[in-house]
């Protein structure tokens, strides 16, 4: 199965970048950079150009439709890897969606949404953008229909995402176990048993693939574990 994995990163604003080409590498992931001109906006999520990520996914998908089976979409500054193809696209194959994304424990950007998410009995229920996979036709079908509406500039991808699950449009399923990627933000790290090779949840039982640092997270102590 020929799979894939995108991201995007500029001269600026790098992050743990240097932690997410390394620990890529070391497990034979080979990211492409669909994006790699500089975006404004700084520090500030407020003032970044959020619709360039959408709209460089579905160029990415559109630009390579027929290369790759599987299509692997994450964050670049704030995501390290654990693990490689071999272990994401069987757990991919496990959640038995054509699409996935990552779950936290919290309803960002919009609280008043988390009523509507489905029932669930993991912590992480809510739909978190920093990484979703998916079969290439799901793929193509999705990053469209986040690019059609990040073009209005109305909305983050994150809130995009969300509306999408939300709306059932698309047949996406939560990573709610953490199984592909675990989300560091709250008190999601006392989460995490750090005593054995890999960080394992002590709340599902699962040794994530990716650990995401949510923008501000310490992702320090996993980069020290996965990659000494």
């Amino acid at each position: 199965m020929r799979a894939v994995l995108a991201s995007t990163w500029g001269p600026t604003h790098k992050k743990y970048l240097g932690a997410f080409l390394d620990t890529a590498k070391r497990n034979g992931l080979d990211p492409q950079n669909f994006d790699a001109t500089d975006w404004e906006g700084g520090g500030d999520w407020t003032k970044i150009p959020w619709y360039r990520k959408s709209e460089g996914q579905a160029r990415f998908v559109r630009d390579t439709r027929g290369q790759y089976d599987v299509y692997l979409f994450t964050d670049s500054m704030d995501v390290v890897f654990a693990a490689g193809w071999e272990e994401i696209l069987r757990k991919f194959s496990a959640l038995d969606s054509p699409i996935v994304c990552a779950a936290e424990s919290y309803p960002w950007p919009d609280i008043n949404q988390a009523g509507l998410y489905p029932a669930t009995h993991h912590r992480c229920r809510y739909l978190n953008a920093g990484m979703w996979i998916a079969v290439a036709e799901a793929a193509e079908m999705f990053a469209n229909d986040l690019s059609g509406i990040a073009a209005r500039r109305e909305k983050c991808d994150q809130q995009i995402s969300v509306d999408l699950f939300l709306g059932k449009k698309h047949p996406i399923k939560l990573d709610t176990a953490c199984s592909l990627m675990f989300c560091l933000n709250l008190d999601s790290p006392s989460y995490l048993d750090m005593s054995g090779a890999r960080p394992r949840t002590t709340d599902t039982g699962e040794e994530p693939v990716m650990f995401h640092a949510n923008g501000n997270s310490n992702l320090i102590p996993i980069c020290q574990k996965i990659a000494p």
